[in-house]
Order: structure tokens, then sequence, then C-alpha cells
């Protein structure tokens, strides 16, 4: 047959569909991003490289380009996989939640006592592979009144979705995080942006710190809405095979008990795109990063 040299012989497994979505807790507020900027800033100037041209591939310092920008903190329940029309059903199903019989289930309020808004401290610093050989740091949210309140409720929210199908199944178990640090943002000896590897649902975990694969995290661009069709579909964590990695010894030593933010209100659940987008001022400068939110919830206080 004419041109059947050029044909690849299938891999006789169809290709699974790209992550889209994800639901999180967004975890910037008025209130906490002063205290976040802050912190954030104190980690870069203690930790990060001076010379971002790294020779080898397991670094000494921290890559600048590594260390997350303060409008990407969330963490993530659960990634999705949503078409146009899927999408409006996790949109329907989010706005409608019975959010207050969800909190009295996970024994947030009672018929006697009002609920209280849902507070969290960000303290510490843990590495999501083995210390020496590390590509992701992130610090874990603490319940600020000392209670056991958050992770029951992350786990009923993201069971809700589950039973909806609506997100991607993980059987694994649900490891709340806010990323601090991705080697994947950063560059190479070759001054390359180290690029993402392409991954489907059935190896993505609980995070969502990935560069959108259109640009480089460098580029400067505007932040407008892009369709399912070209949305990135990366998800990072526990499987993640980032090309540059850090002995991070030393900095998690540093880190254990930094506290990056006190009393952060969780006051919203929220499903968001993948693939954090750069804001521009007006000069055509990053002002910042963030993930676009196409829903929300907005939590009792």
């Amino acid at each position: 047959m004419p041109g059947s040299r050029n044909m690849k012989p299938s891999s006789g497994r169809p290709k699974k569909p790209p992550l889209t979505h994800f639901l999180c807790l967004p975890l910037v507020t008025p209130h906490s991003k002063p205290q976040l900027e802050k912190s954030l800033q104190h980690f870069r100037d203690a930790v990060a490289a001076k010379d971002d041209a790294p020779t080898a591939t397991v670094m000494p310092g921290v890559p600048p380009q590594a260390i997350r920008p303060v409008g990407a903190l969330h963490c993530t329940l659960g990634v999705m996989t949503l078409d146009p029309e899927k999408l409006q059903r996790a949109i329907h199903f989010l706005t409608h939640l019975d959010i207050t019989r969800l909190m009295h289930d996970q024994g947030r309020v009672t018929p006697q006592q009002p609920g209280t808004a849902l507070a969290v401290h960000l303290t510490g610093l843990l590495s999501m592979h083995p210390p020496r050989h590390t590509s992701m740091l992130y610090c874990a949210p603490t319940d600020a009144d000392g209670s056991d309140k958050l992770y029951p409720f992350c786990l009923a929210v993201r069971k809700a979705f589950t039973e909806q199908r609506l997100l991607v199944e993980d059987a694994r178990k649900l490891k709340l995080h806010a990323t601090i640090l991705n080697t994947i943002y950063a560059k190479g000896k070759n001054k390359r942006p180290a690029k993402p590897r392409q991954t489907d649902a059935s190896d993505s975990a609980l995070d969502t710190t990935t560069p959108d694969p259109t640009t480089s995290p460098n580029q400067q661009i505007s932040p407008p809405p892009r369709s399912n069709d070209d949305a990135p579909s990366d998800g990072h964590g526990p499987t993640t095979n980032a090309p540059l990695k850090i002995d991070a010894t030393a900095i998690l030593d540093q880190f254990k008990d930094f506290v990056w933010a006190q009393n952060v209100v969780v006051d919203r659940i929220a499903i968001c795109e993948m693939g954090a987008k750069k804001i521009l001022d007006e000069r055509g400068e990053v002002v910042a990063e963030e993930y676009r939110e196409v829903a929300s919830l907005k939590l009792p206080p």
C-alpha cells in the first residue's frame, strides 16, 4: 500500500483523554496573601541558587523558577477530564452542593452550635520524594483550632464528586498539600525550561503544579480563556520523574518548623483549569501567576 512505510504500528491501547481541570481548596485570600508573599520571598532569599544554569542533574541550590508563585497555592482534591458538556455538569454540581449538610455530616456544625470558619495553618516543609533526590517540596495544612475537621471534610467533598463520576478515579490516599517548589519549571544546563512529561489520567497524582505546555515558564503571555482542546494535561506528585533534581536535605531541616501562614480561612471550593496562567500589567510584565477558576462555591463563615 502506498505510504504504508510511514504508518506507525498501533499500540493496541486507546489513548486516554488528557486532564483538563482540578477540584481544589484555594489558599490565597486577602488575609493570607501578605503572609504567603513574605514567606515565599524569605524562602527564595534563603535557598535560591545564584546561578540558575546548573551543570549537573542534582543541584546544590534551588532554581529560582522552581519556587511557586503565591497565586498558584492550593490544595488539590481531585483531577478531572472534562469535555464542554461534562464541565457544565461539574459546575452545576459544585454550585448546587449542599455544603451545610456536608459540613454537618462531618461534624463541623451541629444544630446547637453554628459553624465556624474552616481555618488552617501552613507550616513545615516536606518532600514528595527521597530528600536527596527530589523535584517537589510542599507544606501540609493543619486545622488552626487543633481539631481534625479539614481532612474528613475534604474526603467528603472528593467522595461526592467521585460518585458523580466527575473526578478521575484514584485509589490512593488523599495527600493534602500546597506545593512550594517544583523543578518542572526550572531550566536545565541547556538553558531551556524542563519540558513537562505528558501524562494521562491513569498516572496523574493529586497535584496540579504543571506549567502550561504551550509556553515556557519565562514567557510573558496574556491569560485568555482556553478551550478544552488545548488545555494542559500534566499532573505531578509521587510519580513525578522531573529531569532536574535537588538535594533538599538541608532545606528540609532548615524549614521543618517554618510558618508559611497562620489562620488561613478556607473560604471556597473551586474548579480550576489545568496550567497556571501568567498575568501581565499594562507594560507587558508578569505581575502574578494563578490558576483560572471556572466555578467556585463559598463556604459558610
